[in-house]
């Protein structure tokens, strides 16, 4: 979070427009925490204050409480259908664990890929019980 809001520290600055703002939003603030997302799933309390920052920043400019001129779902849409097209950050946690699950069971043998096996297993095994176990890569 902290690196957050010292990025955001370094563009509130400059005087961009609402378009230039969200470029800011999606290419320099967000981008830095997809990469953290795209192996740990931060917990809804961390989801609301990113989400806050980044708003603060589209509609002031800075770190400063700003009064939102359209609801959070409406930022999220795309351009192309009417929205200003932030990339929410839940959504994209959600998309990026997805993303890491479906390569480590693909076949492999490599630490990473055992690890989240064994994680799914537990998870999975429990409530499936009667059945194979259908993470088996074996």
């Amino acid at each position: 979070m902290m690196v957050l809001k010292s990025k955001l520290i370094n563009w509130s600055h400059n005087q961009l427009s609402l378009a230039g703002r969200i470029l800011v939003a999606n290419q320099v603030l967000l981008a830095s925490m997809w990469y953290i997302a795209a192996c740990w799933n931060p917990n809804p309390q961390m989801t609301t204050q990113i989400r806050g920052v980044v708003r603060n920043f589209i509609w002031g400019g800075k770190d400063a409480p700003a009064r939102a001129k359209v609801k959070w779902d409406t930022l999220t849409i795309s351009t192309t259908q009417g929205g200003l097209g932030i990339i929410d950050p839940k959504a994209q946690s959600k998309a990026l664990l997805a993303e890491l699950l479906i390569k480590g069971l693909a076949p492999g043998r490599e630490p990473w890929k055992e690890l989240i096996r064994h994680k799914a297993d537990q998870i999975w095994l429990p409530i499936h019980s009667k059945g194979p176990n259908i993470l088996d890569v074996n």
